[in-house]
């Protein structure tokens, strides 16, 4: 494990440096506008828009961050380590992240505390298509994983994966396959005996009529995966803005659960390049069908959307000592707080509710 901790040192030294930076120029955040709406720069960590993350435009499209007196900015990056070194400079206010770049900089001292949860589950996992002849971890040796690139968390996960099942992290090659048509070609073609991917895309696989077996990793199997970051400065600072952007994704959530097809319709009208060009009816059933994988275990149903689980959190900061990402163990409280999450969710649910049923 030691070349990992020294290369995600490397890695996170840049994110020291930027937040150095960052102190000396403006904060990005809660800036009233000439309409009065305080400006939120949110850091995405995704490579595009596409309907995984429906839930997230939903609140700009229907009005809600508007409702909420917000402003929000949109800024996709590659890598939830990209969106950490925003967050860490001063580059944006909220970033959505997986757990790595939070836990591994929480030994960095960067401050980065998750105040919602987006990922109730550890999205990451190994999968098998239909084909493949592996049958265990230990199969893997010499064999090709797909992952959308090699630097991403899906290749982390998989050289990590690795090695907590005896193996050297190198046992295995990673294959880039990138995303959309080129990923699914990559598959179907055989170029790889499985895949590290994360939830969503694995759900666009399979609509693609690609049949996946999991490949199970124990230490991953109740572990929390992530949400949404801020600095503790701006958390003391802001709590009120990050109140009521909780509370517009809250809404979000609560709209697409109510009606997905009306939420799929807001993300074309504002992503119009999700659309895709075959017929929409089939189009819609697609994306409805990756949206509901988000939507699942999220707490809507019961009026409580954002919960951390403290046992599941706990999970993921050992999961990343055991793998090495973080050099010890330390309290999971330490890099989330349920602090915001009452103020977050009072508002009506039934109410978004009917609005969901009513919209077209």
């Amino acid at each position: 494990m030691t070349r990992r901790l020294k290369s995600v040192a490397g890695l996170f030294a840049g994110i020291l440096v930027l937040a150095t930076l960052g102190a000396c120029g403006s904060e990005g955040g809660e800036s009233a506008g000439g309409d009065g709406l305080d400006t939120v720069t949110f850091a995405l960590s995704a490579p595009s828009w596409n309907s995984g993350y429906t839930t997230l435009v939903v609140p700009e499209a229907e009005g809600y961050f508007k409702d909420e007196g917000l402003d929000v900015k949109v800024q996709l990056f590659p890598s939830g380590t990209q969106s950490a070194q925003q967050l860490a400079a001063g580059g944006a206010d909220i970033g959505l992240m997986t757990g790595e770049p939070v836990a591994i900089g929480h030994a960095k001292n960067l401050g980065l505390v998750y105040f919602a949860s987006y990922y109730p589950h550890w999205i990451y996992s190994l999968q098998l298509p239909q084909g493949s002849n592996v049958k265990s971890i230990a199969d893997l040796k010499g064999k090709k994983i797909g992952v959308t690139a090699v630097a991403s968390s899906g290749g982390t996960f998989a050289r990590t994966a690795l090695e907590l099942n005896g193996m050297s992290e190198n046992a295995a090659g990673l294959v880039p396959i990138g995303a959309g048509a080129q990923q699914i070609n990559a598959i179907k073609s055989g170029q790889v005996d499985a895949l590290s991917l994360w939830d969503t895309q694995y759900a666009i696989v399979e609509d693609a009529g690609i049949k996946l077996t999991p490949l199970p990793v124990p230490q991953t199997a109740s572990i929390w995966g992530g949400g949404f970051a801020a600095t503790r400065k701006t958390i003391d600072e802001k709590k009120d803005v990050l109140v009521r952007f909780g509370r517009a994704i809250a809404k979000g959530f609560a709209f697409a659960q109510a009606n997905p097809e009306a939420a799929i319709r807001d993300l074309w009208k504002l992503h119009p390049e999700t659309r895709g060009n075959g017929p929409e009816q089939d189009a819609m059933a697609s994306q409805v069908k990756i949206l509901k994988v988000r939507l699942a275990d999220q707490g809507v149903e019961d009026g409580k959307w954002g919960g951390i689980d403290p046992k599941a959190a706990t999970g993921m900061v050992e999961f990343m000592a055991s793998a090495g990402l973080v050099d010890k163990a330390f309290p999971a409280t330490e890099i989330y707080t349920p602090d915001l999450l009452d103020a977050i969710n009072d508002f009506s649910y039934d109410d978004i509710r009917k609005q969901a049923k009513n919209a077209s």
